[in-house]
């Protein structure tokens, strides 16, 4: 009688060691469910239908018009964007300014949602992005096909040197973007310093790093960024 308690009791205890771990393990799957829909809701994955090639061009034609350009620190860079995804959008473009790690005004430079004319209606466009850095204001104008935007001016501080125009595209002349989010399409920083003094652009503009993080990885306290989206 003894031996068939011992086997009942024995029974109890594993029907409920298994019962539990079925709960845990229930418990467990939705924990990793809940864990992966929200890193999935922060992830953006471009599908071949949203990914488009992003060219660049930052050279003039004319070598003279090019040398008063670099003498008056002008900087003029031609995007062409090329995708089934962009027919029939528009284009929105922002400038965005950061201090000290932090974003402190967005302005828009570019957006004629809503007006026919300048919905994308091919499968290709593109238009200039000019930016002039003078000693204490920098100025930025889009200029497309027969248009232009209005011209925004920002205040520049010099503490930590001269303000450059860079791009993201180091020795490559086309990029793939995710035409369903905003993407950055310029820079305009001061240089990231090192401890021997030396001061360096390029570490910056090429890096990995999201260059909305850039005030705080290289210790720069002033600059912009430019960015596109595309909209219904």
């Amino acid at each position: 009688m003894a031996t068939i308690k011992k086997q009942l009791k024995m029974k109890r205890i594993l029907l409920i060691m298994y019962l539990s771990g079925v709960t845990l393990f229930a418990q467990n799957s939705n924990d990793i469910t809940q864990v992966d829909k929200s890193q999935t809701d922060k992830l953006s994955i471009p599908t071949e239908e949203s990914t488009i090639e992003v060219k660049i061009n930052n050279r003039l034609e004319n070598e003279d018009l090019q040398t008063l350009f670099d003498f008056e620190n002008i900087n003029q860079s031609e995007f062409t964007f090329t995708g089934e995804s962009i027919k029939d959008k528009f284009y929105v473009v922002r400038v965005k300014e950061f201090l000290n790690g932090e974003l402190i005004n967005t302005k828009i430079l570019f957006d004629e949602r809503g007006t026919e004319f300048f919905r994308i209606d091919t499968t290709e466009t593109s238009f200039k992005l000019l930016t002039k850095v003078d000693k204490d204001e920098i100025k930025v104008w889009l200029k497309g096909d027969r248009f232009g935007s209005k011209r925004a001016y920002f205040p520049t501080f010099d503490s930590n040197g001269v303000y450059v125009a860079k791009d993201f595209y180091g020795w490559e002349t086309v990029l793939k973007e995710n035409s369903e989010e905003p993407f950055h399409l310029m820079s305009v920083i001061t240089p990231n310093r090192s401890e021997d003094g030396s001061a360096s652009y390029c570490k910056v503009a090429q890096s990995d790093i999201d260059p909305e993080e850039f005030g705080k990885e290289f210790n720069i306290p002033h600059y912009f960024l430019i960015e596109i989206e595309f909209t219904k």
